[in-house]
């Protein structure tokens, strides 16, 4: 991490570094060679002659070329003073190596020079032509004051082979930097998705959560403020009648009832356990309790002890709740029965049968049915409300044995008389089971 940092902040560091290290020992290869033909040593002019190309090549590069590489490195656009450092760079490397034939190493950092600098692939070839035959130039001059003939075929090839070498290192680093390029924008794209998708599924669990709250409210605080209504409006006529003893159990059983929704806002709050003590069948038999002594509506339960996980007794506890609710509130009914029973496929049968109207005069439209629709399927049932078996309607759960309703089936069917209804992920209903004749006349809650 640290140099990371370095590289940060000093981005030519190793220019600088490998700029000064060829350029000593181009030097040192110079004055050997120097001193190899003289032993004796080298006067000051001799010296001078030798290292001038190298030391105005240093004060070139200081002057102009640092200046340039850094906006390479930082892919800004050229300035006219770049062209000028490039020209000034390919002239002085031609005069470095007809001064001495070993100067022609200096390609090794004046072809990476040009490769920062210059974006355009097309120019970057071009300067690197144009190097390589500055240095073979050098050469040939070198050559030619040594008069050696066959020198030419020697310096093609040396200028062949480094700008074929020169253009292949270009071309792999330009590819290797594109290709670093595109897994950054990728990376860059995938952050930009995952900050969407995380987004969208805080929105979807918000929406979910929302939901979730709605049934719960419905099938819990809203039945109980529809009781604490009805049990004060009958206090109310007792007292306009006269009947104080009439009166004052309505607004005793007004109290219970309004800390009971007080025991159910804490409960949803909370998230505690919605069944209480006793389990499905002990809940059952206080909901029916109470809409006895509420409503005078008559309630008979037939509750099978089921193994049942916790969530599928929540289902089955919120779809009693909605059944009887809407027998009081819409069927008129005067009689209820609750059964819940192994289905002879398998699984679990909640039947609610009333007396009431029937379900086309029962039928709100409101939230109950569809938001207990989408409780059953979530645990792999369905859902079915249509005619009972003699009067009045019938709300029929089916928890399957092996969860695993198919998604986005609706997972509410209304069934007219006569008619088949097929639950949700389910085969039709056997005639063992007691329903009425089935048809195609279905419309989903």
């Amino acid at each position: 991490m640290d140099g990371t940092v370095d590289a940060r902040r000093r981005p030519l560091l190793g220019w600088d570094v490998g700029f000064a290290a060829t350029v000593a020992a181009m030097a040192a290869i110079g004055l050997y060679t120097s001193l190899g033909e003289d032993p004796a040593g080298l006067a000051f002019g001799a010296l001078l002659r030798i290292l001038w190309p190298l030391l105005v090549l240093a004060a070139w590069y200081a002057a102009l070329g640092r200046a340039a590489i850094l906006r390479g490195i930082r892919e800004e656009r050229m300035h006219r003073r770049d062209l000028v450092f490039l020209c000034g760079l390919v002239v002085l490397v031609g005069l470095a190596t007809a001064v001495a034939t070993s100067y022609a190493t200096l390609q090794a950092i004046a072809y990476p020079i040009v490769w920062t600098i210059v974006a355009r692939y097309r120019d970057a070839v071009l300067w690197s032509a144009a190097l390589a035959l500055a240095v073979g130039a050098g050469l040939l001059t070198t050559f030619v004051r040594a008069d050696a003939p066959d020198g030419y075929v020697a310096v093609a090839a040396i200028v062949l082979l480094s700008f074929v070498f020169a253009v292949v290192m270009g071309t792999w680093i330009t590819r290797v930097f594109a290709q670093g390029e595109r897994y950054r924008y990728l990376l860059e794209e995938l952050r930009a998705s995952q900050g969407e998708v995380a987004a969208l599924s805080q929105a979807a669990g918000a929406s979910a959560e929302r939901e979730r709250m709605s049934r719960d409210l419905h099938d819990t605080l809203t039945q109980t403020l529809t009781g604490l209504v009805m049990l004060s409006e009958q206090a109310g006529r007792a007292l306009d009648a006269g009947d104080d003893a009439r009166a004052r159990d309505r607004i005793g059983r007004t109290c219970e009832a309004a800390r009971e929704a007080v025991s159910e806002a804490r409960a949803l709050v909370a998230t505690t356990q919605p069944l209480g003590d006793g389990g499905l069948e002990a809940a059952v038999a206080r909901i029916a309790a109470r809409l006895r002594a509420d409503a005078g509506l008559e309630v008979s339960c037939a509750l099978a002890p089921l193994e049942l996980d916790r969530e599928r007794q929540v289902v089955l506890l919120r779809a009693v709740q909605e059944g009887l609710a809407n027998a009081r509130r819409h069927a008129r009914a005067a009689r209820v029965r609750v059964e819940l029973r192994a289905a002879a496929a398998g699984g679990t049968l909640l039947r609610i049968d009333d007396d009431g109207v029937g379900p086309g005069a029962a039928e709100s439209g409101g939230f109950g049915l569809s938001g207990l629709g989408d409780r059953v399927r979530a645990v792999g049932g369905s859902v079915v409300f249509g005619p009972g078996p003699e009067r009045g309607s019938r709300l029929e759960v089916r928890l399957e044995a092996a969860p695993g309703a198919p998604a986005g089936e609706p997972a509410v069917r209304r069934s007219a008389a006569g008619t088949r209804g097929v639950a949700v992920g389910g085969a039709p209903r056997a005639a063992s089971d007691g329903l009425p004749p089935a048809g195609d006349a279905e419309a989903t809650a």
